[in-house]
C-alpha cells in the first residue's frame, strides 16, 4: 500500500536499492534511515512488513511460530540448493556463473553475511561438507526446541533482571550490581514482538576496564542506556567514566617507548526477539521487599524521636543496597547478544596503529571462521590456531618480535556450547529458556512512587513511608527527588530569595568570581539544609540566574577566555548533578553539553512558552534525528542515542510549554496539548514521554497540533460550544492512524477531560455531556459532536428538539374556540383574525392575500370545493382576485411549485 512514486525515488537515493530483490538484503539499520521519511504513521508498519521486520503488536507466542516455521522454510532452501550444488559438482557441466548464483542461494538461506561468503579459490568439495554437517546440526536442533510461558521468561531471563531494582546514584559501580527482586511478576503478563530491530555493532577500546565496563553495562543495564553517551542525562557516562581511570592510572606507567599498550576491538550482533513495558499500575514491589519496608515503619513507630534520622538513614541504605531505589518501566528487551573480540597487549606506541589493524583483521578472519568457516582466511602474516572458542594469533612486526593477538567468542544468552554464531542463533530462536535480558530501557519508577500507587493499604502510613524513604534517598545519594519545604528550611529560602534579588543586579558578563560567589552561597546552603532542595527549588528555577548561566556559556563561546577549563569546572561544580533535577530550565542541555564536549551537540531547547515554540521546537528534534541517521558512517546506536536525546529535549519543551499555558490558565489550549501528546505516549505525572521518539511520532504530533490549533482558533472564534465540541472529539478520536481508540481508552479520556476543564464548559456542552453520562453510545456521541462543531445545535438538544415541534404544531393548529356546527356558512365566513392566538406574521400573511374569510378554524367540505374550482380551472390564474386561491391551494396541498406561481394578464 506504500505510494510507489513517493518511496521508490527514496529507496534509490537512500539506500541505491534498483530492484525487489535488493529488499531482502536490507537490514534494521537500513530501516531506521527510511523511517525518517514517513509521512503518516501506518507508513511505519507497512516499510517493517515490507523489509521483512517483526511487528511489535505480534504476541511472543505468535513470532516465536513464525520464526520457527520461517526456519524450517530456510533449512529446506538451504537443502535443496545444496543437492543442486552436488549434483552440478558431480556432472561437471556447469559455467562459473551459475555456479556462483547457486552457490549465493545457499549462502543466502543460511543467513551468512556476504562479506563472509566462501571466496572463489575455496575447494567446493569442502565448503559443501560443512554446510551438510551444519545442516543437520540445526535440523537436528530445530526439534529439540524448548519454551516456556512469558511469565517464567521474565522470572529465568537474566536471572529475573527485568524484576530487579536499580540503585540510581552517581556512580556506575552502583548501576552495576547486582540487586534481589524488588517488583513481583505482574498479573496477566504478556511479551510483545520487539520494538528494535537485530543490529551489528563495532567498537574500540584502549584499556581493558573500559572494554569490561561496556561489556557488563550491556549485560546490566541493557543497550539503551550503554550506548547512550550521557546514558540518558542520568549524571554518568559510561565510557568517559572508565576512560578516566583507565588513563589517569596508566600515566604513571606509559612513560617510555616500552609501555605497556592494550587494544581491543569487538564486534557484536544484538538480537532483540521479545519486549515489554511495566505500566505505573502493574508494579507491585515483591513480598521480601514489602516485608523489609514494614519492618522499617514499625521500627520508626518505636525509635526515640532523637534517634529516628540515624536508625531510618541506616536501614534505607541497606534496603537500597539489596533491593535498589528504582524499577525499570522499560521498554525491556528480551534475547541475546554475539560477541566477538580481538585484543592484544604488550607493544610500544608506536606499534599502535599497526597493532589496530593486525587485531582487526584478525577479528574479521575470526568472524568468518565463527560462521564455521565459510568466510575463514587467513591475512597476511596470521597464523590462526583456532581450540574451542578461543585462538590465538601471532603477528611478525618490523624487527622480528611477535605480539600475540588473542581473538575469542563470548555470548549474552543463547546456547553456550557453540562458538559458530549461525549455531547459536538458530538455538536463540527455538528455545526461549536462553533468552536474556538486553535492553532494560530508560525509564524508572523510584520506590517511594510503588508505595503511594499500589500499597496504600499495606502501610499505616503510605504518606510518611514514602516521604521517609525519599527523604533518606535525597541523604544518601544527594539526588533531590522533589520540593522539601519543611519549618526548618524557612529561613533558608528566604535567604536563597534574598540572594537571588542581589542576582538581578548582576551585570551579563563573563565574571569568574560571580561564579565563585555562587558556588559559596550553594555550598552555605547545603550546610544548613543538609541537602540541595532550596538550591535546585529556589535557585536553578529562577530566571535570572538561568539567563546569568547561559550567557555565561554564551561568552565563552564567542570569545573562549584562558582559563576556559576553569569556567567549566566552575559551572559543573554549581550544576551538576543537580540541573537534572530541576524540571524548568528549558536551556539546561545547551549548558551542560558545553560543560562536557560530547561530539554532538544536542539542538538548543528554547524557552517554550508559546504554541508555535513547540511546533519549532518539534521540527529541530525531527531534524537533529535525521542528522545522525543520514551521517557518514553511522550506526544504528547513534540513531538510538540521538533518539534519546532528542526524546527529553522533546519532553522538557512539552513540560515547558504546560507549564506556561498553567500560569496564564489558558485551560483549553493545554488540554489539546496533552491530548496531542499523551496519545504518542507523554506521560503527564512523569513530564517524560513513555517510548523513544521517532521521525513519523514527531511528525505525528507536528501535523495534528498544528492542523488541531488552528481549527480550534477558528471555532471559538464562531462560538465557544464549538471549539469545546471540537476539544472533546479530538480527544476521544485522536490517535496514530496504525492504531485504534478503544472504548475503555475513550471512557478514560473523556473522565480526564471532563476532570481538566471542570466548570469551564458551555451550557451547551454540560447539557450534552449530561444526556450521554447515562449510557455511553460513543457512535452517538461523536455525531452529536459533529452537530455541535457544524453549528448544528438543534440537531443535538432532544429539548429543543421537542420544543420546536410543539411550537410548529401549535402555530398550524391555532389555538381558537370552536365555531357553533349550526352556524351556516355565510356566519363562518366572519373574520376570525380577533379569536386566534395563533402566529402574527402568518394572520398576517393572510390578510396581505385576502383570505382571512376562507381560513377558519376548522373548514368542511364546501370550503374545499370552492377553493378548489376557483383556483385549478385553469393552468395559471388570469386574474389579481383568482391568485390568492392559487396560492391557498397549493399551500394546502405542501407543493413547493407555489413558489413559482405568477399571474398571467391574457389580455396583455
Amino acid at each position: 500500500g506504500l505510494d510507489d512514486r513517493y518511496w521508490l525515488p527514496k529507496l534509490s537515493e537512500i539506500l541505491g536499492v534498483k530492484s525487489k530483490e535488493a529488499l531482502k538484503h536490507l537490514q534494521y539499520e537500513d530501516y531506521l534511515k527510511l523511517e525518517c521519511e514517513v509521512r503518516y504513521p501506518w507508513e511505519t508498519n507497512a516499510l517493517r512488513k515490507l523489509l521483512k521486520l517483526t511487528d511489535p503488536k505480534a504476541t511472543s507466542e505468535e513470532l516465536q511460530k513464525e520464526r520457527l516455521e520461517k526456519t524450517k522454510q530456510r533449512q529446506e532452501a538451504a537443502r535443496l540448493a545444496l543437492e543442486e550444488l552436488k549434483e552440478m559438482h558431480k556432472s561437471r557441466s556447469y559455467s562459473k556463473d551459475a555456479l556462483r548464483q547457486k552457490e549465493e542461494a545457499l549462502w543466502q538461506a543460511m543467513e551468512i553475511p556476504k562479506e563472509y561468503w566462501a571466496p572463489p579459490e575455496k575447494p567446493l568439495v569442502d565448503v559443501l561438507e560443512s554446510i551438510q554437517k551444519q545442516l543437520e546440526q540445526q535440523e537436528s536442533s530445530v526439534g529439540r526446541g524448548e519454551n516456556i510461558s512469558d511469565m517464567e521468561v521474565l522470572r529465568r531471563a537474566s536471572g529475573g533482571l527485568a524484576l530487579q531494582g536499580i540503585y540510581r546514584t552517581s556512580s556506575l559501580e552502583d548501576m552495576l550490581a547486582k540487586r534481589d527482586q524488588l517488583i513481583r511478576v505482574p498479573d496477566g503478563f504478556k511479551l510483545a514482538g520487539p520494538e528494535q530491530g537485530s543490529l551489528l555493532e563495532r567498537k574500540e577500546f584502549s584499556s581493558s576496564a573500559a572494554e569490561a565496563t561496556f561489556t557488563k553495562s550491556m549485560e546490566q543495564l541493557g543497550f539503551s542506556i550503554s550506548v547512550s553517551a550521557k546514558a540518558g542525562f542520568w549524571g554518568f557516562n559510561v565510557e568517559a567514566g572508565v576512560g578516566y581511570s583507565s588513563s589517569s592510572r596508566s600515566e604513571n606507567t606509559h612513560q617510555s617507548c616500552s609501555e605497556q599498550s592494550y587494544i581491543c576491538t569487538t564486534k557484536y550482533q544484538y538480537i532483540p526477539l521479545a519486549s515489554c513495558y511495566f505500566q505505573k499500575h502493574q508494579l507491585c514491589l515483591s513480598d521480601v521487599a514489602l516485608r523489609e519496608l514494614q519492618d522499617i515503619e514499625n521500627l520508626l513507630s518505636i525509635t526515640q524521636d532523637a534517634d529516628k534520622p540515624n536508625m531510618l538513614r541506616s536501614r534505607c541504605a541497606s534496603f537500597f543496597s539489596r533491593f535498589g531505589s528504582h524499577a525499570n518501566q522499560g521498554p525491556l528487551h528480551f534475547g541475546g547478544i554475539f560477541w566477538w573480540k580481538a585484543s592484544t597487549e604488550g607493544f610500544r606506541a608506536e606499534q599502535r596503529e599497526e597493532m589496530k589493524r593486525q587485531a582487526s583483521e584478525a577479528l574479521n578472519c575470526y568472524i568468518g571462521a565463527s560462521y564455521s568457516g565459510f568466510g575463514a582466511s587467513a591475512a597476511m602474516h596470521v597464523d590462526v590456531s583456532k581450540s574451542s572458542s578461543q585462538a590465538s594469533l601471532e603477528a611478525k612486526d618490523g624487527k622480528n618480535a611477535y605480539t600475540a593477538v588473542q581473538v575469542y567468542v563470548t555470548n549474552t544468552g543463547g546456547p553456550s556450547e557453540t562458538d559458530s554464531l549461525p549455531q547459536w542463533k538458530l538455538g536463540l530462536v527455538t528455545n526461549n529458556t536462553t533468552w536474556c535480558v538486553i535492553d532494560r530501557g530508560f525509564q524508572l519508577i523510584p520506590v517511594w512512587d510503588i508505595i503511594l500507587f499500589n500499597h496504600s493499604s499495606d502501610f499505616k502510613s503510605v504518606y510518611q513511608m514514602s516521604s521517609s524513604l525519599r527523604a533518606a534517598y535525597e541523604a544518601l545519594t544527594n539526588h533531590t527527588v522533589g520540593t522539601m519545604f519543611g519549618e526548618e528550611l524557612v529561613s533558608a529560602v528566604e535567604e536563597a530569595r534574598a540572594f537571588m534579588e542581589h542576582v538581578k543586579a548582576w551585570e551579563m558578563t563573563l565574571d569568574e568570581r560571580k561564579l565563585l560567589t555562587l558556588i559559596e552561597f550553594k555550598q552555605s546552603l547545603n550546610e544548613k539544609t543538609k541537602n540541595h532542595s532550596v538550591w535546585i527549588n529556589m535557585c536553578l528555577t529562577d530566571k535570572v540566574l538561568q539567563e546569568f548561566l547561559v550567557n555565561t556559556v554564551l561568552f565563552c563561546k564567542k570569545s573562549p577566555p584562558e582559563n576556559i577549563t576553569y569556567i567549566k569546572s566552575l559551572l559543573r561544580c554549581l550544576l551538576d548533578p543537580h540541573i537534572y533535577s530541576v524540571k524548568d530550565f528549558p536551556r539546561s542541555s545547551f549548558i551542560m553539553q558545553w560543560i562536557f564536549q560530547t561530539e554532538h551537540m544536542v539542538p538548543e531547547t528554547p524557552n517554550v512558552s508559546e504554541f508555535e515554540d513547540l511546533i519549532k521546537t518539534l521540527l529541530q528534534m525531527k531534524e537533529y534525528i535525521q542528522e545522525a541517521t543520514y551521517a557518514p558512517e553511522t550506526s544504528a546506536s547513534a540513531i538510538h542515542e540521538a533518539k534519546i536525546k532528542a526524546t527529553l529535549t522533546a519532553s522538557l519543551a512539552v513540560y515547558s510549554l504546560l507549564q506556561f499555558l498553567q500560569e496564564r490558565a489558558q485551560k483549553d489550549t493545554e488540554l489539546l496539548v496533552l491530548l496531542i501528546t499523551t496519545s504518542t505516549g507523554y506521560q503527564v505525572e512523569r513530564s517524560t514521554f513513555q517510548y523513544l521518539l521517532g521521525c513519523p511520532e514527531i511528525n505525528f504530533m507536528i501535523n495534528e497540533m498544528q492542523a488541531g490549533h488552528k481549527d480550534y482558533l477558528n471555532l471559538k472564534d464562531q462560538d465557544v460550544y464549538r471549539a469545546q465540541a471540537f476539544l472533546l472529539l479530538t480527544g476521544l478520536t485522536v490517535t496514530p492512524k496504525c492504531k485504534e481508540v478503544s472504548p475503555k481508552q475513550k471512557n478514560e479520556r473523556l473522565v480526564f477531560m471532563e476532570d481538566h476543564m471542570k466548570n469551564l464548559w458551555s451550557a451547551e456542552i454540560k447539557t450534552l455531556l449530561e444526556k450521554h453520562s447515562a449510557l455511553k453510545d460513543w457512535a452517538m456521541l461523536e455525531s452529536d459532536l459533529h452537530s455541535f462543531i457544524n453549528g448544528r445545535l438543534d440537531d443535538t438538544c432532544d429539548d429543543v428538539k421537542k420544543r420546536n415541534i410543539i411550537k410548529d404544531m401549535e402555530d398550524t393548529f391555532q389555538r381558537v374556540e370552536p365555531s357553533s356546527q349550526s352556524k351556516s356558512k355565510s356566519d363562518g365566513s366572519e373574520p376570525k383574525a380577533n379569536q386566534a392566538i395563533a402566529n402574527q406574521e402568518f394572520l398576517h400573511l393572510l390578510r396581505r392575500l385576502g383570505l382571512e374569510s376562507h381560513y377558519p378554524r376548522k373548514m368542511g367540505t364546501e370550503d374545499f370545493h370552492i377553493i378548489y374550482k376557483t383556483s385549478s380551472h385553469d393552468s395559471q390564474p388570469s386574474k389579481d382576485n383568482e391568485l390568492p386561491f392559487y396560492f391557498l391551494q397549493k399551500l394546502l396541498t405542501v407543493d413547493y411549485r407555489v413558489r413559482y406561481l405568477t399571474c398571467k394578464d391574457e389580455s396583455n
